[in-house]
């Protein structure tokens, strides 16, 4: 290999997983330089979907590896919640940014910490620990994204106060820059969250509330309304993302339909795309989108803990190896019924992302 050229490796190492690139950083020091150069991790390629699943776990699923490659197609994650105790967990994936996942892991008392996590090397820091209240539901709302530049990235929070002041949503903006808080806003609550994380584009956040999208403008915090698609404003299984750059919205119609809706230029809603999805001859699965991916793919799940990853631009799907075959996860009933108690979004709603692996040794705010 020593006269191979380092364009020649530049170029089998950005198809390789993150696992053979941690152990090919020891065959030299050369080797080493060319893998952790940052430039030729923003340029790798190879990207992933991660998902919660039960205390302690994340998987990763690799849309490039074939269907029936049952060993490799989900890989269960060690995730730095496992030393946590044996409180029941829900962990929500609040965003990503430079292969670094913002993690929120919620226990029994409503206790959550933000934790900064890189799953390959599993280097983790946690960023916040905050109080809950269990009369609030969900106890948190969470955004995380950035402003004018890449490097200014916020973490955005909602609570409910505390009586007298429940009437009122209180918003905390956290800068992963300078590790400071800015000023709380108030926002009175003429509306109520569908989820418990808000999706980042174009430099807003958007969540799904009561009727419309709540859209916040990350450089001048200013809060908006979007209205949602003419006849969905009281649809209650809506499931946000972006496809192409544009933000999105799949409706659930009835058990088997779905409508994309793509949010176009002055506001104005066109739907993309209309499928059916789950019915086989005279049965049918109840199957619920959990992520929206740029290229248009939507990762979807039923109660059987089964995953299809569906493609809008030919409607095709296949099959993935299904999550309750991979160790420990035997308490999903228990996690099921814990979520269900404090109104926590369930199995359906666990929200997904897309995911681009790092080797980023230290979590903290140095890797922006």
């Amino acid at each position: 290999m020593a006269n191979v050229g380092d364009n020649v490796l530049h170029n089998i190492f950005a198809r390789l997983p993150g696992k053979p690139l941690l152990r090919f950083r020891c065959v030299s020091k050369h080797w080493n330089g060319l893998i952790s150069d940052p430039y030729f991790m923003k340029s790798r390629s190879r990207r992933m979907i991660l998902s919660p699943f039960l205390r302690g776990h994340l998987v990763a699923i690799d849309d490039h590896v074939p269907a029936e490659d049952e060993v490799h197609t989900i890989v269960r994650i060690r995730s730095p919640l496992e030393h946590h105790g044996e409180g029941t967990q829900v962990v929500s994936m609040v965003g990503t940014f430079n292969g670094i996942v913002l993690l929120a892991l919620t226990d029994e008392l409503l206790c959550c910490q933000l934790i900064l996590y890189n799953p390959l090397t599993r280097a983790s820091k946690i960023l916040l620990v905050l109080d809950g209240n269990i009369y609030d539901h969900p106890p948190f709302v969470f955004g995380f994204g950035y402003g004018a530049t890449e490097d200014d990235l916020k973490l955005v929070s909602f609570k409910v106060p505390d009586y007298p002041d429940r009437h009122r949503y209180k918003c905390d903006v956290f800068d992963l820059k300078t590790s400071s808080r800015g000023t709380s806003q108030y926002l009175y609550r003429h509306f109520q969250f569908s989820g418990d994380v808000g999706m980042f584009i174009n430099g807003f956040l958007c969540w799904t509330a009561s009727f419309v999208i709540l859209a916040l403008n990350i450089k001048e915090m200013v809060f908006s309304k979007v209205k949602l698609p003419y006849g969905i404003e009281y649809a209650s299984e809506l499931l946000l993302g972006s496809i192409g750059g544009c933000l999105c919205v799949i409706n659930k119609i009835g058990t088997t339909g779905f409508d994309v809706w793509l949010l176009k230029e002055e506001c104005t809603w066109m739907k993309a795309h209309s499928f059916t999805f789950g019915l086989e001859g005279n049965c049918f699965k109840v199957f619920n989108p959990i992520c929206i991916l740029e290229n248009g793919k939507i990762l979807m799940t039923n109660s059987s803990i089964q995953l299809v990853l569906y493609d809008t631009s030919n409607d095709s799907y296949k099959t993935l190896n299904g999550m309750a075959t991979l160790d420990d996860f035997k308490r999903i009933n228990t996690i099921s019924d814990f979520k269900k108690m404090y109104n926590i979004p369930g199995i359906k709603d666990m929200r997904s992302i897309g995911y681009v692996e790092s080797l980023v040794k230290h979590v903290d705010t140095s890797f922006i």
